[in-house]
């Protein structure tokens, strides 16, 4: 998900691999200050990380099992072990819409590594990862052994291999979630401007829906923070509606009281910069009242003969129409893909 980069004005440089492999110009500035946010306690956190571990090795001892399982079985294990993981978190999933079941690219923005989560709690679909996934503890063995398609980003000449590999499970029926930014990105654009859709979605794999006539399905998915009208997280200014306002920490608030409950757009979920794994985990084990949206885009499912290209940009545009505002359309420091596919 994530490379390291440096940055200079209105411009984000990598410091390692090419430009084949984009980046995102979000970094530890994105991230809100940790004492304006309802945190858990410390017993809590520390239950919620035995949990998660937990939820992982139980994923690993059940993958054998899930061949002799009918198709339907697979299904309802896959999801429900992805909702098991979520509840370890404290993390609440609210999906709205439908998500596709059979024969599906199901293209979405990507924050965290909750995004691949999210989205395996409510489609049976396989995920399309970076190689270097395979080497992470618990979650690459896991990946491995539950059908990821993993692309090597330094070996731009296998790309059209892993379309091919990604249309043969289209052809099967099967759904495929691709992250087409290739990157993570904070996931609120920020009120300077600086920060937000600074990638876009990458072509190569719409080939693929393209080669055999599959749906794209376009998803957004968003974070956010609930707590009661009573509380709010510390330093985020409420205006005399009720309605929450920007902040100063990188957090945008976007709901008004909504009963007891009050709502603030957080990037505290998001894998940024040159962050550990281990780290973006134990901020989110932190955290209280977290909740990831997944909003699938019901108009249009792209279907039918279509260029990639196009239907990149028409799914780009889908995601970001269901999230919230955005930056401009060419925001400043955005990263060009001079080698996108």
């Amino acid at each position: 998900m994530n490379t390291r980069t440096r940055t200079v004005p209105g411009r984000s440089l990598h410091t390692g691999g090419s430009l084949w492999r984009p980046h995102s110009i979000c970094g530890p500035d994105c991230l809100p200050d940790p004492g304006q946010l309802p945190r858990a306690s410390g017993p809590r956190q520390l239950g919620r990380l035995v949990a998660l571990v937990g939820a992982l090795l139980f994923g690993v001892l059940l993958l054998p099992v899930l061949p002799v399982l009918p198709r339907s079985g697979r299904e309802v294990a896959g999801r429900a072990w992805a909702r098991t993981v979520l509840r370890a978190g404290g993390i609440r999933l609210d999906v709205r819409g439908r998500p596709p079941l059979r024969r599906a690219l199901l293209v979405a923005n990507h924050v965290s590594w909750l995004d691949v989560v999210a989205i395996l709690a409510v489609t049976p679909a396989r995920l399309l990862a970076k190689h270097e996934v395979r080497s992470w503890p618990l979650i690459g063995p896991l990946a491995a052994l539950g059908g990821t398609i993993f692309i090597d980003r330094t070996r731009p000449r296998t790309l059209p291999q892993t379309v091919a590999e990604v249309a043969e499970v289209l052809r099967a029926e099967g759904v495929v979630a691709v992250f087409p930014e290739g990157t993570t990105w904070c996931g609120v654009p920020r009120a300077a401007g600086s920060c937000g859709w600074t990638i876009r979605f990458r072509p190569a794999m719409f080939q693929a829906a393209v080669d055999v006539a599959a749906p794209v399905v376009p998803v957004h998915l968003g974070y956010r923070i609930e707590f009661s009208a009573g509380r709010r997280a510390t330093g985020t200014p409420v205006g005399p509606t009720g309605a929450s306002t920007v902040g100063p920490t990188g957090a945008s608030a976007v709901g008004a009281a909504t009963g007891q409950v009050r709502a603030v757009d957080t990037t505290a979920a998001a894998f940024l910069a040159e962050e550990s794994l281990y780290t973006s985990v134990r901020r989110v084990l932190a955290l209280r009242g977290l909740v990831v949206t997944l909003t699938v885009v019901d108009e249009p499912w792209f279907d039918g003969p279509a260029d990639r290209r196009r239907l990149a940009a028409a799914a780009e545009a889908a995601v970001r129409a269901a999230g919230p505002a955005g930056p401009p359309e060419r925001p400043a420091g955005g990263v060009p893909l001079e080698l996108a596919a």
